[in-house]
């Protein structure tokens, strides 16, 4: 994320006694887990869900070979489009091994995104001869009819480097996707095109993240945002950033929401707007956003025009963004908690915390020197049992 904080909202005097208070055990917390990766293929794009008491009159098909030809329905029975309509609706209800059987028929009779269909119930493992060797061959099956989902499937796999596909085949799958109408592959291009070293593709990139943005998709505004922001070789054009991360934030983008909060805080590419900016922050913190609940905790605990400061529910929020595993928001919370403001004061565990927010979300080292003096101080005040009790703590949940 950009490194927009808000300054000067939380300037606390470290009053530090020599008595530590009661030690309470306080177990590591793993930060929240980053489950993207792991999530399933989606399913298609404009999924069309036939009547439900349509008879099923699709043919029961042996084998699961996508090189294997198969017989289609003679005339009279389903044509080619019924039976992935149904192929569709056994996918929508969870049955996913008739659902293969329906796609693969109407694969058969050329039906490109009944191959993508086959080619997803493989990719995601929902059936019991699932392999990504056959999710490949169904995907080529429709991408030689350019189908576009398949295509974006197809660059998914090659950056995975699975069933057989390589990383350098990605880009040439995304740009024909892109080009066939896909928004996921316009961005997916757009990121390809943007990490590129060649300088011809950096204005390619911003045409195809803007063309996805302009779509209305909410993580292309958000990368759009970026590359006006902070791309070393983009535009460095505030005002568009701004646009583009309050457009994302519309469509409940939590990133873009606490980026646009901070431009609106700071006056940034545009306006200053202290109203727009809390309600922003409020929202992307609200969204689960670990980063913003530290920076909304700020909010809080400054106040405002029309609102009075509430150092109590601060803490509340600089506790959650700790525990979310935002750096910030630890070292924020240690110090509430040295400090006893908005919390009952725990020299101990303010250690914890601070020791904590040495490393930031993506694993490297914090540059915040309020938190190696806070470090410090504490160090000077707690027993020397009590500090390696804590240091062999967290020593030991960074070794898993």
């Amino acid at each position: 994320m950009v490194c927009r904080v808000l300054a000067a909202l939380f300037l606390f005097l470290l009053a530090v006694t020599g008595q530590a208070a009661a030690q309470e055990d306080v177990p590591p917390v793993e930060p929240a887990a980053d489950d993207a990766d792991d999530a399933p293929a989606p399913p298609l794009r404009g999924l069309q869900l036939i009547d439900v008491d349509r008879q099923n009159d699709a043919l029961s098909i042996e084998g699961a070979d996508a090189d294997t030809p198969v017989t289609v329905a003679p005339s009279g029975q389903s044509s080619v489009a019924e039976i992935f309509d149904e192929a569709q609706l056994a996918y929508a209800t969870g049955e996913f091994e008739t659902a293969f059987l329906h796609a693969r028929s109407a694969a058969s009779g050329g039906h490109a995104r009944a191959a993508t269909l086959a080619g997803l119930l493989n990719e995601n493992g929902q059936i019991e001869a699932a392999s990504d060797a056959q999710a490949v061959r169904w995907y080529r099956r429709a991408a030689d009819q350019n189908e576009a989902v398949a295509l974006y499937r197809l660059g998914r796999m090659a950056e995975a480097s699975r069933g057989s596909l390589l990383p350098n085949e990605a880009r040439n799958y995304f740009q024909r996707a892109a080009q066939a109408g896909n928004i996921e592959a316009m961005l997916a291009y757009a990121l390809i095109l943007k990490a590129s070293p060649v300088p011809q593709d950096a204005p390619l990139a911003m045409e195809w993240a803007e063309r996805a943005a302009s779509q209305g998709d909410a993580e292309a505004m958000f990368q759009l945002a970026q590359m006006h922001d902070v791309w070393a070789r983009g535009p460095q054009n505030p005002a568009a950033a701004r646009r583009w991360y309050l457009r994302a934030a519309e469509a409940n983008h939590a990133e873009a929401a606490l980026q646009a909060g901070l431009m609106a805080n700071s006056g940034e590419g545009g306006a200053e707007d202290a109203a727009l900016a809390f309600d922003l922050i409020r929202q992307s913190a609200e969204a689960g956003f670990a980063p913003a609940m530290g920076q909304y905790g700020l909010m809080l605990h400054a106040g405002g025009p029309d609102r009075a400061p509430d150092p109590v529910l601060a803490a509340e929020w600089f506790a959650q963004g700790a525990v979310g595993g935002d750096a910030e928001s630890r070292y924020l919370y240690a110090l509430a908690l040295a400090t006893g403001d908005g919390v009952d004061r725990d020299l101990v565990r303010s250690y914890y915390w601070t020791l904590m927010a040495e490393y930031e979300m993506d694993g490297s080292l914090s540059a915040n020197t309020d938190r190696t003096r806070l470090q410090a101080q504490l160090e000077n005040h707690l027993s020397q049992t009590e500090a390696e009790q804590i240091r062999s703590e967290i020593a030991a949940y960074r070794a898993r």
